[in-house]
């Protein structure tokens, strides 16, 4: 694990907790959110943006947070279960944004913003995993 690496991985798990937790809030206050291509309430509004009645944005949130508790345990132990495990959770987000995307453009049919701001941040920590994993 390399430390610069490692530090990259724990604030864009941060950054995505933050975005990912302003989503659930605004999913949960029917407010509509600021957006510049006016899809962003389409799609956060539409029979997908749940699973078994919760918000993406709750699972989101969720997520970053347990990238950035691994992220935050890789400090200050060193163990391959830990980088195993963080591969993982990277590889699977990296498959359910490709999901997302495409019910956006295929299903949807609206394009929310946000949601690609998140699934850049997913895509990130997925290039830094990989790279952490075969750059030793």
């Amino acid at each position: 694990m390399q430390k610069h690496l490692n530090t990259f991985i724990f604030i864009i798990s941060i950054l995505g907790v933050l975005l990912s937790a302003y989503l659930w809030w605004f999913q949960i206050s029917g407010l509509l959110i600021p957006c510049t291509l006016d899809g962003c309430n389409n799609v956060l509004k539409s029979e997908y943006s749940k699973i078994f009645g919760v918000p993406m944005a709750v699972y989101g949130t969720f997520y970053f947070m347990g990238l950035a508790f691994l992220a935050f345990e890789r400090f200050f132990i060193k163990h391959k279960l830990i980088e195993l495990i963080l591969l993982i959770a990277v590889f699977w987000g990296m498959i359910f944004v490709i999901y997302l995307r495409y019910l956006e453009f295929a299903v949807i049919g609206s394009i929310c913003e946000w949601c690609w701001v998140i699934g850049g941040f997913v895509l990130l920590l997925f290039i830094a995993a990989l790279f952490d994993k075969f750059k030793k």
